[in-house]
């Protein structure tokens, strides 16, 4: 049981990693933009996705 809490609790950083960071770069690469420091889209994807994920899991919440 105390596993699937854990998963709950990550929760959003999966979401994160998972579904925001693949959409963050499929934004970029439709808008032909270049991410910083010479890094792929997806890379930059994942930074954001990570960032946003954990900021999220911190303060348990999205807003």
């Amino acid at each position: 049981m105390s596993v699937v809490k854990s998963l709950f609790f990550f929760g959003p950083l999966f979401f994160g990693l998972a579904f925001l960071a693949p959409l963050v770069a499929q934004v970029m690469v439709r808008l032909d933009l270049n991410a910083p420091f010479a890094l792929s889209p997806l890379q930059f994807g994942l930074i954001i996705g990570t960032v946003l994920g954990l900021i999220a899991t911190y303060r348990g919440k999205w807003i």
